[in-house]
């Protein structure tokens, strides 16, 4: 810690969540033939504003996107490393196609049963298309709804944000903490949201033996 005798005062910030930004080769959109051809599944929840997803829910298991699963994976190590796992490699829980069509959205949630998450965007860019928002929360509530406004709004600073957005831009790459709660905005452009979305865990298991909180995989 820092030398506190100047009376300036030290912030300290507390239980951050790095999210991990990068921008994917061109060369990948080869996949985007092979990823309009799969059969999409409607969601029986509510189909109007959740769009559709892949029938196929290991999408990067196939032999046709193994040259997209091995960047993923790639920059999963990486990302893995920085949050300091100590697992050696990692592989893929469920993977799927996720279409948002104009008018439609997906509420905030969290991806249980996984170590980290992340989403893959292509197709046409716009500025109308959202790609994700990253929500504050306190044992899994939004905080947005538990902090009435009984003081002046704060300015747009980084402790005052309730909520995170990042843009859509085709071959961005975000992972994240599978436990930070996230939603996709609307669409309101009159394009269509296409994603690969995927979960990964560590290829050989949770936990350990020795301390009973062991999960072979």
């Amino acid at each position: 810690m820092q030398d506190l005798q100047n009376n300036n005062g030290q912030i300290l910030e507390l239980f951050p969540t790095p999210i991990y930004v990068t921008q994917l080769p061109d060369t990948l959109g080869s996949i985007i033939p092979w990823l309009a051809s799969q059969e999409m599944y409607v969601d029986e929840v509510d189909s109007a504003n959740y769009g559709e997803r892949s029938k196929n829910a290991y999408l990067l298991d196939e032999p046709e996107a193994k040259d997209i699963s091995h960047h993923l994976l790639s920059h999963v190590n990486q990302y893995a490393k920085q949050l300091g796992y100590d697992y050696d490699e990692y592989r893929f829980g469920q993977s799927w196609l996720s279409l948002k069509q104009p008018g439609q959205h997906h509420s905030m949630h969290s991806h249980p049963n996984s170590l980290i998450s992340g989403v893959f965007y292509f197709g046409e860019p716009d500025k109308a298309t959202p790609a994700i928002r990253f929500h504050k929360t306190s044992v899994g509530v939004n905080t947005s709804t538990m902090s009435p406004k009984m003081v002046k709004d704060k300015k747009n600073h980084k402790y005052a944000q309730e909520s995170f957005q990042v843009e859509f831009t085709p071959g961005l790459l975000v992972l994240f903490p599978s436990y930070l709660y996230h939603s996709v905005p609307v669409n309101k452009s009159d394009k269509v949201r296409a994603s690969i979305a995927f979960n990964n865990v560590p290829k050989i298991g949770l936990g350990e033996e020795k301390n009973l909180t062991e999960l072979l995989f």
